[in-house]
């Protein structure tokens, strides 16, 4: 929920339907649960940052619980994993109030806990607590905690240790929670989820030509072109037909599936 203009939007409406429903039937599984983690990836300007904005949107119309981190690379606050637990910690805080009376006073004994390891943070402010609560609760629901652009973070060797310590806990079933991965295909990544640790427990989605992105871009660009028609101060200087069939083709034939091609013409 970030003020700043460079973060991506979420999805355009209309658009990339098939692979939001995806993700949430698997966030919402009613069945025996055998994937715990889920892993999106796919090259830059896919849209997985947009994907993943609508899923958190999708997610608190709902209801469910959610805790999420969105990495970006040229940003100094979010392009390395010192804010991340913070930051998770406070949203659970709100997501799930009966929290409060566990978290609270482990932030007042312990000061200094946002200057220790990334997994102790974890276990002391996230998992600790989950587990306490799931002792004293009877009614829990599914938590999501949400990772994007992991491949964004600064130091490759916390991009493995975050998924390896979320998934670990994840897959340990001491509290229900599912963790959502979006990030490109970069081999310190990937290893990780190829890992015999990973490997049983990951739904992989991939953003490619099995989503149809062409005909999902192609209605970005209709629509957007109507948006420009109809608000632009010099509009009445454009012919009635334009941009022409074939024109918005070959648009979508250069943005070959990756919707920032096709945003920054529509920007131009």
């Amino acid at each position: 929920d970030s003020p700043e203009h460079v973060d991506a939007p979420k999805c355009h409406p209309n658009t990339r339907k098939a692979v939001l429903e995806q993700i949430m039937n698997w966030i919402i599984l009613t069945v025996t649960r055998v994937q715990w983690v889920l892993w999106l990836n796919g090259a830059a300007g896919a849209g997985k940052s947009a994907i993943g904005r609508s899923i958190v949107e999708l997610c608190i119309e709902r209801n469910i619980p959610l805790a999420r981190f969105f990495f970006f690379r040229t940003d100094s606050t979010r392009n390395n994993i010192k804010p991340l637990v913070a930051t998770l910690v406070h949203q659970l805080l709100h997501s799930i109030p009966d929290l409060k009376p566990i978290i609270i006073p482990r932030l007042e004994s312990d000061s200094l806990i946002f200057t220790k390891s990334l997994k102790t943070q974890f276990e002391f402010l996230i998992f600790g607590p989950l587990r306490e609560l799931k002792r004293t609760s009877l009614h829990l629901h599914m938590l999501v905690l949400l990772f994007d652009g992991v491949d964004e973070c600064n130091d490759v060797d916390d991009q493995a240790s975050l998924i390896r310590i979320v998934a670990d806990f994840v897959k340990s079933n001491s509290f229900p929670v599912i963790a959502f991965f979006a990030s490109r295909t970069e081999d310190q990544i990937s290893r990780v989820f190829r890992s015999s640790a990973l490997r049983d427990i990951t739904l992989t989605l991939a953003l490619d030509d099995k989503y149809l992105p062409d005909n999902d871009i192609r209605v970005f660009l209709n629509d957007s072109f109507v948006d420009i028609k109809d608000t632009h101060p010099f509009a009445r200087l454009l012919d009635r037909n334009w941009p022409t069939t074939s024109e918005v083709g070959e648009i979508v034939e250069k943005s070959s599936g990756q919707f920032i091609y096709a945003s920054v013409v529509i920007k131009f």
